[in-house]
């Protein structure tokens, strides 16, 4: 059995136990008997298998529709349940708290069969709300790829920089749900923008590149003054790094890995350094990340950028002579309940923050992973200008 397939047959087994977990507490609320139990548990077991069942048939079938119409059930279905089973744990977080306070007011209501009107109200109104986020997390997703301006303000900014223009992407994910007619979309704003470069900074894909490389091919398509740089992010990693970083030079991006260009522009230099992901090196040993060797020959330029899939590669960075790190992998969080634990894993979520003596701005993603769901933290293209302060 390979790795992917223990981790996935462990997420099945965990997020199966969440599934009945959320089905226990919601069939005793809706007092549910006769052939609705039956009907809300085959739902429910048909949830946790779509998942693992949209894998295998990604392996067996060369129908990217059969492919592409599972997972967009199965992720949705993630996404909704995700969302369900966090809302039944604030429910009885909050009933807990009620008994631990003596508050009688949720054992006195009239009963609805074995349970009560109030119980029977909170289950389905908890059902609803869920439903509710995952239409309008949907709709966000695919109607709603902002384009982001920032204004970069630079104290020392050598005057030749003045209006430099970076656009960014990060987090496409191309894959089972993420195609390139996206991706299409995404290099025709980006074109409109008339970047002076452009920086993919990594998890661009989901899958393997003998499957899914002819959907990068509008990236061949990109315009700007100096070109496009990409980094990788730890989905690379997943995918066969290799295979991709071969197809990303095919088309005519500049990869940088843990390296550097240095752009002469007007009578200013801007040095544009890259990183691969801070877990590559436990994956591909000579990927291992190093900020310091990627500065190393552009130390002396105007402006020094460093691309970095995950922000926490700051802390290392930090004090080796950049100004501005552009990252992106935490989604902004993408739907609740991730854009609130998200701030267990990561200092810097969303937006423009500055650390020490750097500056460091994290997308919140162009496209999405897993369930095809933003709430709050709506997908973006970064407009990045550099401007004297």
């Amino acid at each position: 059995m390979t790795s992917f397939l223990k981790f996935l047959t462990v997420f099945t087994t965990i997020l199966g136990s969440a599934y009945i977990y959320t089905g226990i507490r919601l069939v005793e609320g809706l007092s549910l008997s006769g052939l609705s139990v039956y009907l809300f548990w085959g739902a429910i077991i048909v949830l946790i298998l779509i998942i693992p069942v949209s894998y295998f048939l990604s392996q067996v079938t060369a129908s990217e529709w059969v492919q592409s119409f599972f997972s967009y059930f199965a992720f949705t279905g993630l996404g909704f349940f995700t969302i369900l089973f966090s809302l039944v744990i604030l429910k009885d977080l909050a009933t807990l708290l009620f008994r631990l306070t003596q508050l009688s007011l949720w054992f006195t209501l009239p009963q609805v069969g074995e349970g009560t009107y109030f119980k029977f109200s909170i289950s389905l109104g908890l059902i609803g709300v869920a439903i509710l986020l995952t239409l309008y997390g949907f709709y966000q997703t695919h109607q709603k790829l902002k384009t982001v301006l920032v204004k970069i303000h630079i104290k020392d900014l050598h005057a030749d920089l003045e209006g430099f223009t970076i656009v960014q992407i990060s987090d496409v994910h191309i894959g089972p749900t993420i195609k390139g007619k996206f991706l299409n979309r995404v290099v025709a704003r980006i074109n409109h923008l008339d970047p002076d470069f452009v920086a993919i900074t990594g998890d661009l894909v989901d899958g393997p590149a003998s499957r899914l490389k002819q959907h990068l091919l509008p990236l061949g398509d990109l315009k700007s003054k100096y070109g496009t740089f990409y980094i990788t992010g730890n989905h690379e990693y997943y995918s066969g790094v290799h295979a991709w970083i071969s197809e990303i030079k095919k088309l005519g991006i500049q990869v940088l890995i843990n390296e550097n260009k240095v752009l002469h522009h007007q009578g200013a230099t801007v040095t544009v350094a890259g990183v691969t992901d801070l877990k590559a090196g436990s994956i591909v040993r000579e990927h291992a990340t190093n900020p310091l060797q990627a500065i190393q020959g552009g130390e002396n330029s105007d402006f020094k950028i460093l691309l970095a899939h995950q922000p926490n590669s700051i802390f290392e960075a930090a004090g080796l002579g950049y100004d501005l790190q552009l990252s992106g992998h935490t989604h902004g969080g993408q739907y609740f309940p991730g854009n609130i634990l998200i701030y267990l894993a990561q200092k810097f979520v969303a937006g423009l923050h500055t650390y020490k003596d750097m500056l460091i701005y994290v997308s919140r993603g162009t496209g999405y992973w897993g369930p095809p769901l933003r709430i709050g933290a709506p997908s973006e293209i970064t407009k990045l200008v550099l401007s004297k302060a």
